[in-house]
């Protein structure tokens, strides 16, 4: 993984805040931003948080993941025709000029629909510089593409893995992507929360270097970056719709059913049986569901 930061700077009055990134791949190079605070999506994180999460970035806005991140983003807008039209011109992963870029021909007047496209959860950052192409000094924007992981939207609930636990935790589950069940590298592995973050109310408990083994299997499984996002989409529709995960097209639960029946909003009860909360746990119920 190579990346560099550059400066941090504030968009607009929104007191937005990013800073520059350039990440750099095999044939490709992306010049572009990450968050460091949001207001439409209550988001702030610390350079150094930041940093801590900057491999999940790396990985979800490697080009070949664009056309599916595309496909599954643009549903939040199909009811909103005109919407959908300046979020497609922005996703290219540059900045776009609005005196000449593809955002102006498909509407003139695109700053209600770029506040729109941010109350869906996404980062677009905009900044006035010189355009290479008109040569004028112009408003740019450019779509961050990719979702921000729910296990970096609350940094502050969020209790640090150091390197040494989180070497004990790949070990212990044997370094295989749960979903799949692929061995992978530590590198090509997120150590995901059980309990989506989506959902706490209070920070997590201390993640102590000593954690027992049942402590580790309880609390955590592993995912890779694609199926992490699967994950997190599920999990933000049960939040929006109250209907638990589906997983791989199958509908079906060890315990409770389709609606999320938790006692409130943080209750981890109400994830229990839900094929995201314990990927390995699900799969061997309904094993013994079908061969009972």
């Amino acid at each position: 993984m190579k990346y560099t930061l550059g400066k941090e700077f504030i968009v607009g009055d929104m007191s937005d805040r990013f800073i520059e990134v350039t990440f750099d791949y095999d044939t490709y190079k992306w010049d572009g931003v990450l968050p460091l605070k949001g207001k439409y999506q209550g988001y702030e994180i610390s350079v150094e948080d930041l940093e801590i999460n900057i491999e999940q970035y790396y990985n979800s806005l490697h080009p070949d993941t664009a056309t599916e991140w595309k496909t599954e983003a643009r549903k939040k807008f199909l009811k909103a025709p005109d919407t959908i039209q300046v979020f497609d011109a922005l996703c290219t992963g540059k900045w776009e000029c609005r005196k000449c870029g593809p955002v102006p021909k498909v509407n003139s007047q695109p700053p209600a629909r770029i506040r729109d496209i941010k109350k869906k959860g996404f980062f677009i950052a905009t900044r006035r510089q010189v355009c290479k192409q008109c040569n004028k000094n112009a408003h740019h924007d450019i779509l961050i593409m990719t979702d921000i992981n729910p296990e970096i939207l609350k940094p502050e609930f969020r209790k640090p893995i150091s390197q040494k636990l989180s070497k004990k935790i790949v070990s212990l589950l044997k370094r295989t992507e749960c979903v799949f069940e692929k061995t992978k590298t530590q590198s090509e592995l997120v150590i995901d929360h059980k309990f989506p973050s989506q959902r706490w109310d209070k920070p997590e408990s201390d993640n102590n270097d000593n954690m027992l083994e049942n402590e580790i299997k309880n609390k955590f499984q592993l995912l890779d970056n694609q199926t992490n996002l699967l994950k997190s989409r599920e999990c933000d529709r049960c939040i929006f719709e109250n209907k638990r995960g589906v997983f791989m097209g199958i509908k079906w639960y060890y315990k409770g059913n389709e609606e999320w029946a938790g006692s409130s909003f943080s209750d981890e009860k109400g994830c229990i049986g839900c094929p995201w909360y314990d990927v390995k746990k699900w799969k061997e119920e309904l094993l013994k569901k079908i061969n009972s």
